[in-house]
C-alpha cells in the first residue's frame, strides 16, 4: 500500500513538474506586441493632428501597445521618460527643451515590441536680445543686455561675443534672460549692438541704439534745453553720478511739489510721427533715488488733448539709484486718433504733481524719441 501511494505520488511530482516547464517555456516565448502609431496631437485638442510644434508644448502620441515605451526622441533629443505619463492608448509628453545635434523632423517611439517613427518639426526659435538695461552706458562701463534663449544656445564667455561696430567683446555674465558685456573704450554713439554665438552660428541685433542720438529733445548738453520750465533743475550735478553730462535732478521736499513744471520743449516732430504715432515711442535715462507711491506726472503736446497720465506704476525701476532706460508710446504725447490741427503739434511737456508728505528725488536725462523695434 505504501509502495503504491508512493508510486502515485512521484508519478504526480512528475506531472506537475512537465506542466510548470511546459508554462514557462510558454511564457518565454510571449513576445511584446509591436507599438502602432495613430497619430500626434496637442494635449488640449486630441482630435487635432499636428505637424509641428514649440520647444516647451505639451503633446499627446496616440497608438496601441506603447505605455511600455522605452525610449521618445524629438530629432536626436531623448525625452526623459520619468516624465511621460500614460493613459489609454495616450503618451502625454513634453516637446524637449534643448538643441539638437542633427535635425530629421522626425519623433522616434522605441518599447520592447519594436519601434515606431513620424514626421514631426521643432520650430526652433531664434536667439533674441530684447533690449539694454541702460543705451547710455558709458564706454569702458560693464551694460546688461536682456534677451532670450540665452541657455538654450549654451551662451558662454567662450562661445559668444557682443559686437560694437566690428569690436567683439565676450560676454561676462550669463544668466536666463540676461548677459553683461563690457563696452568697448572707444565705442561709438550711435550705432546697432549685434549678438554672435559661434556654437550654433547664431545672431540677434539688439533694439534701439547705443547711446542714440536720432530725434533728441535734449540732452542738456550739445542738445541744449531752451525751456524755462524745470529749468532750475538742470546742472552738471555730482549726486547722483551723471549718465552723460548736463541732467535734470527733479528734487522736491515732503512739502509736495503742487502743479509744476519738468521739461518744456519745443521738437520738430516728423509727418510720419504725427500720422503714426503708434509706430514711434519716447526713450529717456531715469534715475530713481527715492521711491514714489502717489506722484503723477503728465506727458502732453500743449493742451490740444488731455494729457497721458504717468503712474508710479508706469515707472517701476529695477533698483534705486541706478540710471536705466525708461520708454513710453509716443501716443501718449500724440494720440492715435488725434483729429485736431497737426500744425499745431510741436512741443515736449511733463508736468509733475507730488502730494505732501511724499518727497521726490530723481535723475532725467536723453530725452528722444525713435521708431519701435
Amino acid at each position: 500500500m505504501n509502495k503504491l501511494l508512493t508510486t502515485i505520488y512521484f508519478k504526480g511530482l512528475v506531472i506537475g513538474c512537465c506542466v510548470l516547464l511546459v508554462l514557462a517555456c510558454q511564457e518565454d516565448e510571449l513576445v511584446p506586441e509591436a507599438p502602432v502609431f495613430s497619430k500626434i496631437t496637442s494635449l488640449y485638442a486630441l482630435d487635432s493632428v499636428i505637424a509641428s510644434g514649440e520647444m516647451g508644448d505639451w503633446i499627446a502620441i496616440q497608438g496601441k501597445n506603447i505605455e511600455k515605451a522605452t525610449e521618445i526622441s524629438f530629432n536626436d533629443v531623448l525625452v526623459a521618460i520619468e516624465e511621460v505619463y500614460y493613459e489609454e492608448d495616450v503618451l502625454y509628453l513634453q516637446v524637449p527643451i534643448a538643441m539638437p545635434s542633427e535635425i530629421t523632423n522626425k519623433v522616434k517611439v522605441t518599447t520592447e515590441g519594436g519601434s515606431f517613427d513620424f514626421d514631426f518639426t521643432v520650430n526652433i526659435p531664434a536667439i533674441k536680445l530684447t533690449g539694454m538695461f541702460n543705451e547710455y552706458t558709458a564706454p569702458g562701463d560693464t551694460m546688461k543686455i536682456y534677451g532670450e534663449f540665452f541657455n538654450l544656445y549654451e551662451v558662454d564667455s567662450s562661445n559668444t561675443v557682443v559686437v560694437f561696430e566690428g569690436k567683439e567683446q565676450p560676454v561676462i555674465q550669463v544668466g536666463s534672460n540676461f548677459l553683461t558685456v563690457a563696452v568697448p573704450a572707444d565705442a561709438n554713439e550711435n550705432i546697432k549692438i549685434e549678438l554672435v554665438n559661434k556654437k550654433y552660428n547664431a545672431r540677434a541685433v539688439c533694439p534701439g541704439y547705443y547711446r542714440d542720438r536720432q530725434n533728441l529733445v535734449t540732452n542738456f548738453d550739445d542738445v541744449p534745453y531752451k525751456g524755462t520750465s524745470g529749468i532750475a533743475y538742470v546742472g552738471g550735478w555730482e549726486d547722483p553720478e551723471p549718465v552723460d553730462g548736463n541732467y535734470s535732478l527733479l528734487t522736491v521736499g515732503s512739502e509736495g511739489s503742487g502743479w509744476s513744471y519738468l521739461i518744456g520743449a519745443a521738437f520738430p516732430y516728423t509727418a510720419d510721427m504725427k500720422d503714426n504715432p503708434d509706430k514711434y515711442e519716447v526713450k529717456f535715462e531715469l534715475n530713481m533715488i527715492l521711491p514714489i507711491m502717489n506722484t503723477h506726472f503728465y506727458l502732453y503736446n500743449y493742451w490740444n488733448h488731455a494729457p497721458a497720465k504717468i503712474t508710479p506704476a508706469d515707472l517701476v525701476v529695477q533698483s534705486l539709484g541706478v540710471w536705466q532706460t525708461v520708454r513710453f508710446p509716443l501716443e501718449r504725447v500724440i494720440p492715435v486718433d488725434f483729429a485736431g490741427n497737426k500744425d499745431y503739434i510741436g512741443s515736449f511737456n511733463i508736468r509733475i504733481e507730488s502730494p505732501a508728505g511724499e518727497p521726490l528725488k530723481m535723475g532725467w536725462d536723453n530725452f528722444r524719441v525713435t521708431l519701435k523695434e
